[in-house]
């Protein structure tokens, strides 16, 4: 048996969706449909220009969680006088 929504493998016989669809399913009846998807078509769909800058974003957010942490007198030290 296929899933209604994405015809993947249903995990059982007396369900309508599969795993990943029954979440979706269940994030949309917490949130309400609108909200889901206002948060899909700003987030999923983008034009290339955007992707990439999604894309620069958060490298640039994982570059600043990975740098090891400076503390005050560090900072003090970088500044020009």
């Amino acid at each position: 048996m296929s899933c209604y929504f994405c015809g993947g493998y249903r995990e059982t016989w007396t369900g309508y969706f599969c795993e990943s669809c029954q979440e979706m399913s269940r994030i949309t009846k917490v949130y309400g449909t609108q909200e889901v998807l206002d948060i899909l078509r700003t987030t999923c769909i983008r034009n290339k220009k955007q992707i990439n800058n999604k894309i620069e974003n958060v490298k640039k957010e994982q570059e600043q969680a990975e740098a090891p942490v400076q503390t005050r007198s560090q900072k003090k030290k970088d500044q020009p006088k």
